[in-house]
């Protein structure tokens, strides 16, 4: 059976029957994601460059350069591959099954995963940070600001000059 060109897109999409909700359980959660890593591993990104002016360094002119990317394995990737949107993650856990455990270990694989990537300068770092919410020391500004609240002219000149005094 030949592929649709649309199987390479990431990820592949599995939209669920229309007005019926998805239904898993906490193990059938797990294999899912297994299954998406594995998607993810077996589907690479494909860079193509084409050489179109001169010869490079050994590469001859016309010549096509391909590089392979891994793709990133996260919680919104994994939501499209089964069809599922952020909505419904966020409402397993009011389901009379426990899924948070599950949930738990997809979440940690994902930022590990992500962290390890961008150490390894396969990611670029930035993005991934944003994604998991880290923030710079550097980028971090403290505003600290007092407010008082004031109900006419007279209380606000009073203040003023209280201020003044210190």
């Amino acid at each position: 059976m030949a592929k649709k060109d649309n199987e390479n897109l990431y990820p592949p999409v599995h939209f669920p029957e229309r007005g019926r909700p998805l239904k898993f359980t906490p193990r059938k959660l797990q294999e899912k994601f297994v299954e998406y890593v594995k998607w993810c591993k077996d589907n690479p990104i494909v860079i193509g460059t084409e050489i179109k002016n001169t010869s490079v360094e050994g590469i001859p002119y016309g010549s096509k350069t391909i590089e392979k990317k891994p793709r990133l394995v996260s919680i919104g990737g994994f939501l499209v591959y089964i069809g599922a949107s952020r909505r419904w993650w966020g409402e397993l856990d009011d389901s009379k099954q426990d899924y948070s455990a599950v949930k738990d270990l997809i979440r940690e694989f994902c930022e590990s995963y992500q962290k390890e990537m961008a150490a390894a300068g396969i990611f670029n770092s930035n993005i991934i940070s944003r994604l998991l919410g880290l923030v710079d020391k550097q980028q971090q500004e403290s505003r600290i600001e007092n407010r008082i609240v004031v109900e006419d002219k007279d209380q606000a000149d009073k203040i003023k000059t209280i201020g003044d005094i210190g």
